[in-house]
């Protein structure tokens, strides 16, 4: 059966993209601050275990607060509470009209509801964590890859600011065909992310594999 972009309302709106752009860039600066800032830490880290590298516990609360929240990020940049966390909050609930979600047309291999949190808090988030991990254990190590580094940290940044742009989009403004170009900037970018990663550090490369075989999945469903 031919694909074809799922359709919306929003579809004619592009100055819905020249709104948003400022909020997804601050988002990216600000978390990717939020990992920089513990690398001066002095704390005593905790004890090396494999595959989650040695670090000061202030540098592993960063880490968790990027990944698992970086919806909260968002939230505090453009005021509101967003689709992603109140889909963390509450997965069984659909942000936005209810029933708009079961009112589109869906391919007939869509997982079942439940899998998408588990998919996210349970094997792509935690995955997430252990290749950041090694990212930042590798930043106070090799020094003279701070430049490199700094272009892989920063455009890891940039693919969880689009994803949550893509909650916000397809989700909480209900624009599914907007939400397509969102979603495959979102992929891209992460594919571009473990490619930096694989760089500087094979396995941490790796560890985003999970993600970016769910993001395809999640992808995949924006098209019928």
């Amino acid at each position: 059966m031919k694909m074809k972009m799922r359709g919306g309302a929003c579809d004619s709106d592009a100055t819905m993209f020249i709104k948003l752009l400022p909020n997804v860039i601050l988002q990216s600066i600000l978390l990717y601050f939020v990992l920089l800032a513990p690398t001066t830490s002095s704390n005593f880290p905790l004890q090396d275990f494999y595959p989650i590298k040695n670090l000061p516990f202030i540098q592993y609360v960063s880490i968790f607060v990027v990944i698992f929240a970086s919806s909260l990020v968002s939230s505090a940049v453009d005021g509101t509470l967003s689709a992603a966390s109140k889909q963390v909050l509450d997965p069984n609930v659909v942000p936005g009209e209810t029933g708009w979600y079961d009112s589109l047309n869906r391919p007939k291999w869509e997982p079942p509801g439940f899998v998408f949190p588990i998919m996210w808090l349970i094997v792509s988030k935690p995955t997430q964590f252990i290749a950041v991990s090694r990212m930042m254990r590798l930043f106070s190590t090799q020094k003279k890859e701070g430049g490199r580094w700094n272009a892989a940290m920063l455009v890891y940044c940039i693919h969880l600011s689009l994803g949550d742009l893509w909650n916000k989009v397809f989700f909480g403004y209900q624009c599914p065909g907007r939400g397509v170009v969102v979603i495959m900037a979102f992929w891209g970018v992460l594919i571009a992310s473990a490619g930096l990663f694989w760089r500087l550090e094979k396995e941490a490369g790796l560890f985003l594999i999970p993600t970016i075989c769910w993001v395809g999945v999640a992808s995949a469903l924006n098209w019928f």
